[in-house]
């Protein structure tokens, strides 16, 4: 724990001595989407339309001042910090961290080297990296021919399996063995909690990285559908808390253009699948339940989209509904589209979707995919049409427009649009709710972050 504090002080007093004062002399390069342009105290922003949308002001209010700013301020509002900025508006911490100041370091042109040199091999992600490897070499032994077996039922390519990121679990005292070769304590072994759980030989397993592609947990699945109960596995004692979506390590190594969307879905071998199948810009959340944060720390990995597909039933609903609502309440989030789950039809996930219908089909089917600030305000009326009676309509438009008046200002557009959906949806025209939502729920909310119509227009 010690070295660990002293590290994370080494890169805190890199970033603070040397990043910082390095980004404030080329913050226009840094960060061009605020359009920066000195002044006599520093830094004022310009680009009128990306302050508006992100963060709901004019751009002469956003200033970095100072001979090295830690982040930006809006006269009258609040300070944002870099490190927070690029993090989706949450504080990073610990190896997030440590993430953010490298990329703050690229962007204002400063070597790394001085703290990469100084930080020791983390023993404990060797180990699992190194577990991992027996793992891909008994996918491709006799131990492993249920696995492929499965995977090949499943739709993948015979040819692809040998190529994808899986294994299997080898035995305990094999593994046991092959660590302490490798030259790993017995202690080492043992707090890694790759022996921890007799389950997990014999299993389906794969490995979750960081965003430089470092093992930091491990999953191991049952093949066998009677095992529902403790089908996916993880390693003890390594928590997901704070990791990318499974799987965007590889997304992150694509070219800029093909990188800039992501599709993220439920499962995790779903991303692999879909993959041999040749879709590679996927990663995985790992359940209906999306991690907080996940999806806005993908703005500052240089996301512009997000398209959420998850699975045809009620969980997954559920995950998109919660998913929406968290991505709309942060500062800055990159632009968030739903796939309405109905539209995979009789297919429960994407992986049997493509199975059925083919990769090209997925692909015609994403572009289907709706704003998710419309798609959740139709999920919140959904059933409602202009058939029933006036209480009902009225109530399903008081639903919508009490959440849609707690949007930031960034959302205005996305807002406008939702309002129009659900007024089609209710059957009143589109310029009599927009009136009434001015009226009921916007001007009554003097002081809350949500955008005000009435001082738009």
């Amino acid at each position: 724990m010690a070295a660990s504090q002293s590290s994370q002080q080494r890169i805190g007093d890199f970033y603070v001595e040397v990043v910082l004062p390095a980004l404030a002399a080329r913050l226009d390069s840094a960060f061009p989407e605020f359009g920066w342009k000195q002044d006599a105290r520093g830094w004022v922003a310009t680009n009128e339309e990306m302050t508006h949308r992100v963060l709901g002001v004019r751009a002469e209010r956003v200033v970095a001042h100072g001979p090295a700013p830690r982040g930006f301020l809006v006269h009258g509002g609040d300070a944002t910090l870099w490190t927070a900025y690029l993090n989706g508006g949450v504080v990073p911490r610990g190896e997030t961290f440590s993430s953010v100041v490298r990329e703050l370091a690229a962007r204002a042109g400063v070597d790394t080297l001085p703290i990469d040199r100084s930080n020791p091999r983390d023993r404990a992600s060797d180990l699992l990296h190194d577990f991992f490897t027996l793992c891909r070499s008994e996918l491709h032994g006799n131990a492993g021919n249920q696995v492929r077996a499965y995977l090949e039922r499943r739709g993948f390519p015979v040819g692809a399996i040998d190529h994808v990121d899986l294994g299997v679990v080898p035995g305990e005292l094999f593994t046991k063995n092959a660590l302490e070769a490798a030259g790993y304590s017995e202690l080492e072994i043992a707090r890694s909690g790759v022996l921890a759980d007799g389950r997990w030989p014999g299993r389906l397993c794969g490995a979750w990285r960081d965003e430089q592609g470092g093992i930091r947990t491990l999953w191991a699945r049952s093949v066998r559908d009677s095992d529902s109960s403790t089908r996916y596995l993880y390693v003890r004692g390594a928590s997901r808390s704070g990791l990318p979506p499974y799987g965007l390590s590889e997304v992150l190594r694509l070219g800029a253009p093909e990188r800039r969307n992501v599709v993220l879905v439920e499962g995790l071998i779903d991303v692999h699948s879909l993959r041999s199948r040749g879709f590679p810009n996927i990663a995985a959340v790992g359940g209906a339940r999306v991690q907080p944060g996940a999806v806005t720390q993908l703005r500052r990995l240089g996301f512009d989209s997000v398209v959420l597909v998850f699975d045809n039933d009620a969980p997954g609903r559920e995950g998109l509904a919660r998913a929406v609502e968290d991505v709309s309440r942060a500062k800055a989030a990159p632009g968030l589209r739903v796939l309405e789950p109905k539209l995979l039809g009789d297919s429960k996930d994407p992986d049997a979707f493509v199975r059925d219908h083919g990769v090209e089909r997925f692909r015609e089917l994403l572009d289907q995919a709706s704003c998710a600030i419309s798609w959740r305000a139709l999920e919140l009326i959904d059933g409602v049409s202009p058939q029933n009676d006036t209480r009902s309509r009225r109530a399903a438009l008081a639903l919508v427009g009490e959440w849609l008046g707690t949007l930031p200002a960034r959302l205005a557009l996305e807002q406008e649009d939702a309002i129009h959906s659900v007024a089609d949806q209710c059957g009143y025209s589109r310029v009599a709710v927009e009136r009434a939502f001015r009226a009921r729920f916007w001007d009554r909310s003097e002081g809350r972050s949500g955008v005000r119509l009435s001082r738009e227009r």
